[in-house]
């Protein structure tokens, strides 16, 4: 018996697992039937839909002949035409393709005739189906007269160049620009300002730069004021490295051996001693001294001090004064002569003492120029040493040399084999 009712069961079990089995596959043939029937009809109707699409741009119709008319929107064009929301109305095929950039909306300027201020439509149409809404869907402008002003381009610096390097003088592709707007904008405009940023730099400039318009106290302008496209200047500057170079004075000296007889060249000095100059670097390697234009001594018998222009070499820029002084110290030459065993008298001794020196002589050398030399005989070299007021007894004695004038004792030079002597003195 029990066997019966476990066959039985398993014969129903079995009965019903077909049964869901079968109804499972119905049921997923009527889903995809289900599914390819609202494609087809979706693809035969192709029903509409609305899409809302933010963030589109509004420009201009119309902004030539607003200016053939001596007129210009005024303000800056960011602020003045407003992002727009959009809703389109498409066909679901092109829900996915309409965007922003399906989208035109603009305003028209061309009814404009006067300076005034003006609410106008803003008016969008999509590539991709009609335009049901526009948000905003006007704007209100200022038209004004329009206005040029042409102001100077100002070239301003920041920085400095890298340690040993020099910025020449920049040249700009312009020195003025024409600024266009609305008249009361372009009033407030006195210059264009070339920035040119110099920090670390070691290399030259031969680029493109943005100008910046400024007012007269020095403050930005707003560029979107204007009508023209951002301007620009090309700029070309040098920037090379720098050195420092010693002034050749010495060589700069002609004649040197043909100055007046008994004439030498004592030195040569330059002022300055030295100048800066700048080149690229294969240009001014190994350079040390600079050269200048000739200064000719020659029969000179006296100094002589000239300007003279420095030879500045090849594809090296001079960054200082292009002279220097040179000044030629000429002399007569010197002589040397030595007096031996001059005889040392002496003076301011009373009539009834007597003296006695350690040292009766001594030899004078003398050293001068050679002219004044040559009047120098050995009888006008003399010794002596002064004893008034001295006591009877022994003392010490400053020997002293005479010339027979003032400017020899001035300007010959005189050295003495003995300074002091013992002098001894009896009443």
């Amino acid at each position: 018996m029990k066997n019966k009712i476990k066959r039985l069961g398993a014969a129903l079990l079995a009965h019903l697992k077909s049964f869901v089995a079968v109804n499972t596959v119905l049921k997923i043939i009527s889903l995809l039937f289900a599914m390819l029937l609202w494609f087809y009809v979706m693809i035969e109707t192709n029903p509409s839909r609305t899409k809302t699409v933010n963030n589109v741009s509004i420009s201009f119709v119309g902004e030539d002949d607003l200016r053939a008319k001596n007129l210009v929107v005024r303000g800056d064009k960011s602020k003045v035409l407003p992002k727009a929301t959009v809703q389109v109305s498409t066909e679901l095929a092109k829900y996915g393709s309409v965007d922003a950039s399906t989208i035109t909306a603009t305003v028209s300027l061309r009814a404009i005739s006067k300076p005034d201020t003006y609410k106008l439509k803003i008016n969008a149409v999509s590539q991709n189906g009609s335009v049901v809404e526009i948000t905003p869907s006007e704007i209100t402008i200022e038209v004004a007269t329009m206005a040029a002003r042409t102001v100077p381009v100002e070239v301003e610096y920041t920085g400095t160049t890298a340690t040993n390097y020099w910025a020449g003088e920049p040249t700009l592709s312009a020195q003025n620009l024409i600024v266009r707007g609305a008249a009361e904008d372009v009033a407030q405009v006195v210059k264009a300002v070339c920035p040119i940023d110099l920090t670390g730099r070691k290399t030259g400039i031969n680029e493109s730069v943005a100008l910046k318009l400024v007012d007269a106290q020095g403050e930005p302008v707003n560029m979107a004021l204007f009508t023209d496209a951002l301007p620009s200047v090309v700029v070309r500057m040098d920037v090379l490295k720098t050195a420092v170079l010693e002034v050749d004075a010495q060589g700069a000296v002609l004649g040197e051996d043909a100055l007046a007889k008994n004439f030498e060249l004592a030195h040569v000095v330059a002022t300055p001693a030295t100048v800066r100059v700048a080149g690229t670097e294969s240009a001014i390697e190994g350079l040390t001294t600079i050269s200048t234009e000739k200064l000719d001594v020659s029969g000179r018998s006296e100094s002589l001090m000239q300007t003279l222009a420095l030879i500045v070499p090849e594809n090296v820029t001079l960054l200082d004064d292009p002279t220097v002084s040179i000044f030629a110290d000429i002399r007569e030459r010197t002589e040397t002569r030595v007096f031996t065993d001059v005889p040392i008298e002496i003076i301011g001794l009373p009539r009834k003492q007597s003296a006695t020196l350690s040292m009766e002589s001594g030899s004078v050398t003398v050293v001068g120029r050679v002219s004044l030399m040559r009047q120098l005989q050995r009888g006008d070299v003399q010794l002596h040493i002064d004893v008034s007021g001295m006591t009877p007894g022994e003392h010490t004695a400053q020997v002293v040399v005479k010339l027979p004038s003032e400017s020899m004792t001035n300007e010959l030079s005189c050295v003495l084999s003995v300074h002091t002597v013992t002098v001894k003195i009896k009443a």
